[in-house]
């Protein structure tokens, strides 16, 4: 244990400009001539927030037909000192024939935080729509503004991966604001759903919820001196309402890859000859914290692809994030006009401009038409959707924290670490930022759905998966995350007792099959029932367990044969089924132990075979488990997930000590850094890689020898994806587990590699200082990581994973009970 202190002082040393600031945060009451009370927030004698008041609340009934706004409310009675200040007021509202009691609680949570809830209470109405917005007024003109992903906001909305936003005051002082996750505040970050059809991608929503939910002073309100910072809670930019506006579009094009296009009239003609993507691109006039929408009709011989762009200093960089997306194969048909329509919100994009690209995805010798081709502004109706329901306190929680400001980078750290301290949780440094942004990925399933729904970052927004919201919310004790959302995947069960992979918000899937879900969700179901003692759904447990008999060891033989790979690495189908993976052997042998403890007869005899196939993937030879018995010299650190699950759930190994330092032993750690907590070592190692003889001792995969097949034959080519994905990606959640059972099992690294793990996940990439789906482990410069990957949910489950280790206890979560 003293090893393990010294490296956790060395990571937090790396954070001593963001955490150990104690300040000396205090509240005190401002009283204005008609009585009325609000809250100004101080450090020490200084003045930092002095607001004129508390919040406005717009209210309406059902139909939208009567609404009624409360601007600028204060509280005519309050009570309390310098650490604690609640704000009461009865308010008769006559357009409603209703009684609103509000309170207002400000709370000192510590030296640095204030905890800011508003309660509404109504007993007249069943239901009652409203949306509700806090405007925290700087006592002193800000010096600058920041956001989680910009140093110097210029205002607007700002619709991030973290909803986070501060000011700087003259005296070098920062101001952060935060706010409670979306399940409790009720709001979603969604901002687009599943096109229609077969043809994929995303595309914007008609009714976008919550766009503005944080909001800067623009610089002329600035100019003006109206300085402030805004959270705006259950407000829904209506789409189909409000003003529209057509765009000229500008006529010039540019051609893309191998294509002939004419233009005549309104119709683009397009001719394909090679098998690349081609098409055209124009600039569009999209304006910064807008919102479009998009259409045009085509036909032809190919699928459409449709593509948005951010331009900067005349180069292509990233693709838009909030509308269209993914757009590869929208159908067409070669006689009839098909229209394409698909909205996008257009976040803050400082000075770039944004190209549109209409063409195919790897067509040849295909043809393709393309008219109308047109562009809308919004106005939107801007409508409430939060509900105040009759005898129920709704609640609106957010929070406030001050510090020295150093730089952006640390005010990205202290906006998730602050987070987490203001919600209770205990941890280290990387523990808390990790917690922070699962409760930033926890929303409302949308405007009419207020149950729990967990997206693992906003690039897969809205989409909740069901291995990703497993890993994430299981590692909380959080009672009503974890039965609400194991709830949803119940309800997905099909007719052979398969969980559905997948849960899409405003759209369908089809997704169930013999993967890794139906053993989670009754892991999870196991886990649920130790943690909250439940009675459990009978039949639909019993329905689970039959298909998991069934699906993956129909004879009954102990030995697993599945379609898939049980665990993330999901980019084959198996056809026939595959008894050759090594994870898959070890995951039946945890679903056997799992259904048992469930109740349901399973032998000790079964279960010890299934074990016992499972070491057998061992070769004595080359001293691993194999990955894929067809690959033999492939290594993944995700063949000890299984051992992992049997140490976690039951306390029990089913591999040798020598077996797991052995395979540990063979995967190389590259990414060495010399300010790293250990840099005798790398910092990093892949999830799958080959093992070669040769003095390096490894080589990435290539389309001759890969186990993904056309995934890899497509991917592979001329080491494009080297070090990159599944092809030597660095997943922080599978390498911690891994390094864990290697620490059960004795392995001397383990602690070390651990360390360095976790402090590559903040500081290998100093721009990134958050969670990340994966980190690459062949890379020249930093700008090549994949935007797409940054601040993935089920990292989180490492909470979970120092239980094992014993470094954490149940204890420091906040939600934990005995």
């Amino acid at each position: 244990m003293k090893e393990y202190n010294k490296a956790l002082f060395m990571f937090l040393f790396c954070f001593v400009g963001t955490i150990s600031w104690s300040q000396n945060i205090n509240l005190k009451i401002a009283e204005d001539s008609e009585n009325e009370f609000n809250v100004d927030i101080y450090n020490g004698n200084q003045l930092l927030v002095h607001n004129t008041e508390e919040f406005s609340l717009k209210m309406a009934n059902f139909d939208l037909s009567e609404n009624v706004t409360i601007e600028a409310w204060k509280g005519d009675k309050w009570k309390g000192d310098k650490n604690h200040i609640e704000l009461t007021r009865e308010t008769y509202i006559p357009d409603f024939d209703l009684n609103l009691s509000i309170t207002v609680t400000y709370q000192v949570v510590n030296g640095n935080i204030v905890k800011k809830s508003i309660d509404l209470l109504q007993t007249g109405m069943p239901t009652l729509y409203f949306t509700i917005e806090e405007k925290a007024k700087p006592a002193q003109k800000p010096s600058r503004y920041v956001t989680f992903e910009h140093d110097n906001f210029s205002g607007g909305f700002a619709h991030e991966m973290f909803p986070a936003a501060g000011f700087v005051t003259p005296d070098n002082q920062l101001v952060g604001f935060l706010m409670d996750a979306g399940y409790k505040n009720h709001y979603t970050r969604t901002t687009r759903r599943r096109f229609n059809g077969h043809g994929g991608g995303f595309v914007g929503m008609r009714k976008l919820p919550d766009p503005s939910l944080v909001v800067i002073a623009t610089e002329e309100e600035r100019a003006k001196n109206q300085d402030y910072i805004k959270q705006t809670f259950g407000e829904m930019y209506n789409l189909d309402a409000g003003k529209e506006l057509k765009l000229k579009i500008n006529n010039q094009f540019k051609k893309v890859g191998e294509v002939q296009v004419e233009k005549k009239d309104s119709i683009f003609s397009l001719n394909f000859k090679e098998n690349n993507q081609s098409g055209f691109e124009i600039t569009t006039p999209f304006k910064n914290q807008k919102i479009y929408t998009v259409s045009f009709l085509s036909k032809g011989t190919t699928p459409v692809a449709v593509k948005l762009f951010r331009i900067k200093d005349g180069k292509k960089t990233i693709e838009l994030e909030h509308g269209i997306k993914y757009i590869d194969k929208f159908p067409t048909s070669e006689k009839e006009w098909t229209l394409f329509k698909g909205s996008i919100m257009v976040p803050y994009i400082e000075s770039d401009s944004v190209s549109l690209f209409i063409g195919a995805q790897n067509a040849k010798y295909c043809e393709l038409q393309v008219k109308d081709l047109q562009i809308v502004e919004h106005q939107p109706q801007k409508e409430p959707y939060n509900k105040m329901n009759m005898g129920e306190i709704t609640t609106k929680t957010t929070f406030i924290f001050v510090e020295p400001w150093k730089n952006h980078h640390d005010f990205v750290v202290s906006s998730q670490i602050r987070l987490a301290e203001a919600k209770g949780f205990k941890g280290t440094p990387i523990d808390k930022m990790l917690y922070a942004n699962f409760n930033m990925l926890t929303w409302i399933t949308s405007i009419d759905d207020f149950s729990p729904f967990n997206v693992p970052n906003m690039n897969y927004a809205p989409d909740m998966y069901n291995r990703d919201s497993f890993f994430s919310i299981i590692s909380s004790y959080n009672k009503e995350l974890n039965l609400s959302i194991w709830d949803q995947w119940a309800k997905t069960q099909n007719k052979k007792g398969a969980i559905a992979t997948i849960i899409t918000p405003y759209m369908g899937t089809i997704e169930a099959k013999d993967n890794e879900a139906t053993i989670e969700w009754l892991i999870w179901a196991m886990l649920n029932k130790r943690r909250f003692g439940i009675e459990l759904p009978e039949d639909k447990i019993k329905k689970a367990v039959d298909y998991v008999l069934n699906e993956f060891d129909e004879d009954k033989d102990g030995i697993c044969k599945a379609h898939f790979c049980l665990n993330q690495i999901d980019v084959r189908r198996y056809d026939p089924k595959t008894d050759k993976l090594a994870v898959n052997q070890g995951m039946l042998a945890i679903a056997l132990r799992t259904i048992k403890e469930l109740g349901y007869p399973v032998t000790e005899e079964y279960i010890e075979k299934a074990e016992k196939e499972y070491r057998n993937f061992y070769d004595t030879k080359r001293k691993h488990l194999l990955f894929d018995k067809d690959y033999p010299d492939i290594i993944s650190l995700t063949d000890l997930e299984p051992e992992f699950f049997s140490l976690w759930l039951f306390n029990r190994p089913i591999l040798t000590d020598e077996m797991v330092t052995n395979h540990l032993d063979q995967v190389p750690i590259l990414n060495k850094v010399s300010n790293s907590p250990h840099p005798e070592y790398g910092t990093t190692a892949p999830l799958c890689i080959r093992l070669t003889n040769d003095k390096k001792g490894y080589a990435y995969l290539n389309t001759n020898y890969q186990p993904f097949a056309e995934f890899g034959e497509s991917d592979y080519v001329g080491g494009a994806l080297d070090g990159i994905y599944y092809n030597g990606g660095s997943w922080l959640r599978a390498e911690y587990s891994a390094y864990v059972v290697g620490k059960r099992h004795g392995w001397k690294k383990a602690q070390k590699l651990m360390e360095n793990r976790t402090w590559a996940e903040i500081n290998l990439n100093p721009d990134w200082p958050y969670s990340k789906e994966f980190i690459p482990t062949k890379w020249t410069t930093t700008d090549t990581w994949w935007p797409s990957t940054r601040g993935l949910c089920w990292n989180v489950f490492l909470l979970m994973a120092d239980e094992v280790a014993g470094t954490r206890t149940p204890q420091m979560d906040p939600d934990f009970k005995k």
